[in-house]
């Protein structure tokens, strides 16, 4: 049984908890709706769909999105969230163009997915993990389509890959406040919420088996930086070995001679996406958007006052400035990981 399977079976048995539970309150459209109407309360946005606009496939959906004091329009994006058989797996964000909103050259953008798709009558229903995964890449689409940058290489999502995730992250901590989730998680036949019942089970099991994922995001993101930086490839060292000792620090477990992770760790080198001694970047974001969250949660996760300083100061900015200088001017200080640690049940809140 592979352990993917067993860690399922254990969770359900601890916390009487099945994700699929809540397929019937996450319905994409209204997912997609809430979402921006979120968004448009933190923010100063609203973001409007266009029907006339034609895609690529029939499911693709094009909006524009518009500063509300001003009207001015920011840019546009469309959206592809569901499978289809020539089109690649995962979801991401794009930057078709780059523009210049106060000069009047709108950005457009596009966020794309695998979701669960309409079947048998049903609207797609998507699992909580789904729902994280629409917020976070809008995040990224925002984080271009907000941008305020006139310089091209400097605007949006180019910046560095230890700060690119914090605005898609930073978003899929709403997925987890009962107030953010009552605009949008409504059951699909009778409209009723998320029981309260159910929702303290989806938070509890939150923190399943997070000291391990921690531990093993650790020893990846170790093994990508000293593969790049101390290993010689050159030299008589064997790679697995490297690899494996390395990782072994971060595995509770004594790992077999034959253990080779990074022969399937394609975020190394073979990928498209692959991170070049960045890897430690998803670990990092997460940190950054724990203790950033921690603004919102204490002045109100739909305080438009924050929302207005974290669109100026993040993702508005680009690259113009350097990030931590950023993360400083929004969140006050710098980075505290102790956030992060607490979100995880690892030490006490």
């Amino acid at each position: 049984m592979g352990s993917g399977v067993s860690a399922e079976k254990q969770r359900l048995k601890l916390y009487d908890f099945d994700e699929e539970e809540l397929r019937p309150y996450f319905e994409l459209d209204r997912v997609v709706a809430g979402m921006f109407d979120i968004f448009g309360r933190v923010l100063g946005i609203r973001v409007v769909e266009e029907r006339d606009i034609p895609g690529w496939d029939p499911a693709v959906k094009y909006y524009r999105l518009e500063d509300t004091s001003s009207g001015l329009l920011l840019g546009g994006f469309y959206s592809d969230w569901f499978p289809r058989e020539n089109k690649r797996g995962g979801a991401w964000m794009d930057s078709l163009i780059v523009g210049n909103p106060d000069a009047g050259k709108p950005h457009l953008g596009l966020i794309c997915g695998n979701l669960t798709p309409p079947v048998e009558g049903r609207p797609s229903l998507l699992t909580h993990q789904e729902v994280e995964t629409v917020f976070h890449e809008f995040g990224h689409l925002l984080h271009h389509v907000l941008s305020r940058v006139p310089v091209r290489s400097l605007a949006g999502t180019n910046v560095p890959w230890d700060f690119v995730e914090l605005p898609s992250q930073i978003m899929e901590n709403w997925c987890m406040e009962r107030e953010a989730l009552d605009l949008f998680a409504r059951h699909y036949e009778t409209g009723e919420r998320i029981p309260d019942e159910l929702f303290q089970k989806m938070r509890r099991a939150r923190t399943f088996r997070s000291a391990n994922m921690q531990m093993r995001q650790l020893g990846l993101g170790l093994v990508d930086l000293r593969l790049h930086r101390d290993f010689d490839p050159e030299g008589s060292e064997d790679v697995m070995e490297f690899a494996r000792a390395i990782v072994q620090r971060y595995t509770p477990v004594p790992l077999p001679n034959s253990y080779g992770l990074i022969a399937s760790f394609t975020h190394l080198f073979a990928s498209p996406v692959a991170y070049g001694a960045g890897y430690y970047s998803y670990k990092w974001a997460e940190v950054l958007d724990a203790d950033a969250f921690t603004r919102f949660h204490r002045e109100g996760i739909f305080n438009a006052a924050t929302g207005a300083d974290y669109r100026r100061e993040i993702l508005e900015q680009g690259d113009s400035e350097d990030p931590a200088v950023l993360y400083r001017k929004f969140v006050g200080r710098d980075p505290d990981a102790n956030a992060l640690l607490e979100r995880l049940g690892l030490v006490a809140a």
